[in-house]
Formats: structure tokens, C-alpha cells, sequence
């Protein structure tokens, strides 16, 4: 298994890293906060996002509907 990335190692601030997943593609975003997810995943995912190109990549638009799986976790 390999070592979990260090957001600190980057000098970056402690965060939630987020990937969602769709059909044929994989956003790795950032956000402040956890994300919540809408109880049929139809509208969308909030989260305090991260629109610093350093933390990842920045939603322009995403198809919430079309979106197969969600996973974050908290690094420091």
C-alpha cells in the first residue's frame, strides 16, 4: 500500500480530497469541508470547494447525475 499523500508535505493547508467519479473520467477536486451528498445523488454534491489549481483540479461543470461514485478523505 502506498504512503497517503501529506498535504502539509506540498505546503499545502490540511483538506478533504475528493474524487468523483464518471463514465470514462476521474476529477480529483479539493474542498474545506466534508462533502455532503444529496440523498439520490440527482442534484448534486456540496462541498466548500477548492478553486486553487495547487489542491486540484476546479469544477467548471459536472453532470451530477451521471456521476457512478464519490470518495473523499481528510489529509493533512
Amino acid at each position: 500500500m502506498t504512503k497517503p499523500i501529506s498535504a502539509s508535505e506540498q505546503g499545502l493547508k490540511p483538506h478533504y480530497r475528493v474524487r468523483v467519479v464518471l463514465p470514462n473520467a476521474l476529477r480529483h477536486l479539493a474542498s474545506w469541508t466534508e462533502a455532503k451528498i444529496d440523498q439520490d445523488l440527482t442534484t448534486r454534491v456540496a462541498g466548500d470547494w477548492i478553486d486553487d489549481h495547487q489542491y486540484r483540479d476546479t469544477i467548471g461543470l459536472i453532470n451530477w447525475e451521471a456521476i457512478t461514485a464519490i470518495t473523499w478523505r481528510w489529509t493533512e
